[in-house]
């Protein structure tokens, strides 16, 4: 058999047009000749664009779970792809809104990139609070600081979702045995103070980390519901003009909650939902 029988990617002479469900196509979702790699806005909204992405498989592959009941205990394999993809939309997020905060004043973002959320989301608030955005943080970002707050409670590392080791070969938090840095679930104290001494004897060498996926879920769908709708606010002011104020953003809120809103009334009429209706709503709400 000759190499084409088993081709993944197709160039423009090989696709078939007619049959365009049968393909994804990368280039559709950035090709909007911004202007390139150096062009700030084209960065501001392809890591929006590719945050939609990983969020919307995150959200799909909590609801399967769920749905199905967590048929055969599949999450506990499952959960580190949909952390993974958590994390690098919720970064990616983070990334577009400062930029997009940055180029609204004008200012060279000189952050280093990297992967610590937690910096991205300190420098968002930062900015906000400057442009007496009080409002507007306690309406889009609750849900952004609780997921952050509880990664860095049990010591997460960016790619504790991809690795079991880290690039040092190091443990991550939910393998690390007791006394290892690594391990979140510390030695108690007694109510001197002192190490309680009884404690570590009564625990596994590595103690069980588990995820609640239910207020997994819920803070997803909270971000989802919340913060995205503020990262697509801070592209339209960039792309159509307008004003960054509570009162702006307000509006601009109300309206977009009351879209969705008609769509979920419309969704709930169904008396169930096949993974079809799944991929309706995440398209509608997220993509």
């Amino acid at each position: 058999m000759s190499n084409e029988e088993y081709m993944i990617f197709y160039g423009e002479k090989d696709i078939d047009y007619t049959k365009s469900n049968n393909y994804a196509f990368l280039n559709w979702d950035f090709d909007n000749s911004r202007g390139g790699k150096n062009n700030v806005y084209q960065s501001v909204e392809d890591n929006f664009v590719m945050g939609n992405a990983y969020m919307g498989n995150a959200v799909l592959g909590l609801f399967s779970i769920l749905y199905s009941g967590n048929y055969c205990s599949v999450a506990d394999t499952f959960i580190f792809p949909i952390l993974f993809d958590i994390w690098h939309g919720v970064e990616l997020w983070l990334k577009s809104s400062v930029d997009a905060i940055y180029y609204f004043q004008g200012i060279d973002n000189k952050k280093k990139k990297n992967h610590k959320i937690h910096e991205y989301l300190e420098i968002l608030e930062g900015e906000l609070k400057k442009l007496s955005l009080n409002q507007t943080i306690n309406v889009a970002l609750p849900e952004v600081i609780k997921l952050i707050q509880e990664l860095q409670r049990v010591k997460a590392n960016f790619d504790f979702a991809r690795y079991t080791f880290n690039r040092q070969g190091n443990y991550q938090f939910y393998n690390a045995p007791i006394g290892k840095a690594e391990q979140w679930q510390n030695k108690e104290k007694n109510n001197d103070g002192q190490t309680d001494v009884s404690w570590i004897s009564k625990m596994p060498i590595v103690p069980n980390t588990c995820v609640d996926l239910q207020e997994l879920f819920v803070i997803v769908l909270g971000i989802v519901g919340n913060f995205r709708p503020f990262v697509e606010y801070l592209m339209l002011i960039i792309d159509e003009g307008g004003k960054l104020t509570d009162t702006a953003y307000n509006n601009f809120f109300e309206k977009h909650k009351k879209v969705q809103e008609d769509i979920m009334e419309r969704d709930n009429n169904k008396e169930d939902l096949d993974i079809k209706e799944i991929m309706k709503i995440i398209h509608s709400y997220i993509l």
